[in-house]
């Protein structure tokens, strides 16, 4: 299979700029093996970007997305994406009106499956990838490939059903608690939709520095934005102690841990306020790929990312949406979800692919988090290493306090250089690792995480902890003496 020629002779070298990760039609990532390729990638660089043939795909549309565009335009200068619903499509629409109240917006039913397009003006371009980028709702690229071939959508019944199985006995709940969507962020979206609701006028809240499109979505989506919390930390609990005693907020959104500083906030205190100021806690343990975490008991909801370490492939997306029963909120969410909630968003060929990707989950999960733990020890005793961000090494004492007795500590870190200005590009150039974004594969994968998520914003990352120069590395299932004889090939030899 692809995902094993990655371990064995990984995607590093200049010459492999844009290759697919893994090599086939639907590769969920691109390979940017050297610190100027995330630059020109980030800058859009032409010299870049003519290598780069397919990407993530909520940041980068597919050729075969492209190609069922091609499909139903009906004139040369319209501009379209295809939704996974008719719903999905309006809700676009009705995010780009609040952008151009008068632009001349088209939604239409393609009159396969449940797929609808939206068409706008080359003005709104921008906007709209915003949408598609945020809400996580635009078609996949195995999706696209029905629409091109008019192949009758395959029966994805008994694939759906062992998807709920695993969730079940990963989750410790039944499936009327379990919602699944095409993607980690169409979860997160829903979840968002469900807790503002309650409070229509109300921000959000974000505590803990998260991945950025969780926090953009607050931002975008709502015209009371979020409020914001970058540390998690004491200070933080402070603040927001202080705000909740003169401002309602409809949910607060917190990864547990964070993605890349691996922040383990202090969840019972964040309970505690929830139920004082009754609001929804939304908790996303995407890190903790399900299995190594029991936080269902102590949130609202809990939403992951099934594309991640639930697939371990790189090679379809998906997400999962999680009500505690026994939450204030559960039947209120419950109610908002079901008018918001289409099983058939999620293609049945991705169902498939997901259920047959996710056969060996939690053998994959456990051999990743003995690999990343020992490699992670590694680094913490290197000389060369200023500081490592992992949960048994920062947050051990808030992290073990909702392990389960045969979980670990997840297959993701995040590192920083000493002297990173100066180093870390050189490093990142040499490493003999998979690079490009992306995390929870079955092989390891490397990228300069702060630079590629938040190239424009440097500066404002920076001063919520996370460096420009932070390298995450999500391990696979190569040997933890492999992958530690790789980084020792890399990293700088003047410090030792």
């Amino acid at each position: 299979m692809p995902q094993d020629s990655l371990r064995k002779n990984p995607l590093y070298r200049a010459e492999d700029l844009g290759k697919p990760i893994p090599n086939t039609p639907h590769a969920i990532s691109m390979c940017l093996p050297r610190w100027q390729d995330v630059v020109g990638y980030e800058e859009k660089n032409p010299a870049t970007m003519k290598k780069l043939h397919l990407g993530y795909p909520r940041f980068f549309y597919h050729p075969l997305v492209l190609a069922a565009c091609e499909k139903f335009r009906t004139s040369t200068d319209q501009h379209i994406q295809l939704y996974t619903t008719r719903n999905a499509a309006e809700r676009c629409a009705a995010y780009l009106w609040t952008r151009n109240s008068t632009a001349p917006l088209e939604i239409r039913e393609t009159g396969v499956g449940a797929v609808a397009l939206t068409t706008f003006p080359a003005e709104l371009a921008d906007e709209a990838k915003a949408y598609w980028q945020h809400s996580g709702e635009g078609i996949s690229s195995r999706c696209a490939e029905g629409l091109l071939s008019g192949a009758p959508l395959p029966n994805a019944a008994k694939a759906r059903e062992r998807i709920f199985q695993r969730l079940e006995k990963h989750y410790g709940t039944d499936r009327k608690n379990i919602y699944l969507f095409p993607s980690g962020m169409a979860a997160i979206h829903a979840a968002y939709v469900a807790a503002r609701k309650l409070n229509l006028d109300a921000p959000t809240a974000q505590f803990a520095f998260p991945y950025g499109d969780t926090l953009k979505l607050q931002n975008k989506f709502n015209p009371a934005r979020a409020l914001f919390y970058p540390r998690g930390d004491e200070t933080d609990f402070q603040q927001l102690e202080t705000d909740l005693k003169n401002t309602r907020i409809s949910g607060l959104f917190c990864e547990f841990p964070t993605n890349p500083l691996l922040t383990c906030v202090n969840l019972p205190k964040l309970r505690e306020l929830a139920d004082q100021h009754r609001f929804p806690v939304i908790l996303d343990d995407t890190l903790a790929a399900c299995i190594n975490l029991d936080i269902l008991p102590i949130s609202d909801v809990v939403v992951t990312s099934l594309t991640k370490f639930f697939s371990g492939t790189s090679d379809v997306m998906g997400g999962a949406l999680v009500i505690n029963p026994n939450a204030p909120f559960a039947q209120d969410l419950r109610s908002e979800l079901a008018s918001f909630y289409e099983p058939e968003a999620f293609h049945p060929a991705d169902v498939i692919q997901l259920e047959l990707d996710s056969r060996d989950c939690k053998e994959r999960v456990d051999r990743t988090n003995l690999t990343a733990l020992a490699v992670c020890e590694f680094l913490n005793d290197h000389p060369a290493v200023e500081s490592v961000y992992y949960p048994a090494m920062t947050h051990k004492e808030m992290y073990d306090r909702f392990k389960r007795p045969d979980g670990g500590y997840g297959g993701l870190f995040s590192f920083v250089l000493k002297d990173a200005e100066t180093v870390t590009e050189a490093f990142y150039d040499a490493l003999e690792i998979t690079k490009g974004p992306n995390l929870g594969t079955s092989f390891s994968l490397c990228c300069p995480f702060t630079l590629i998520a938040h190239y424009d914003e440097l500066e404002w990352a920076e001063s919520a902890g996370a460096s420009r120069y932070l390298i995450r590395i999500s391990t696979g299932l190569e040997p933890a003496d492999d992958l530690i004889a790789r980084l020792e090939r890399a990293l700088p030899r003047r410090n030792l």
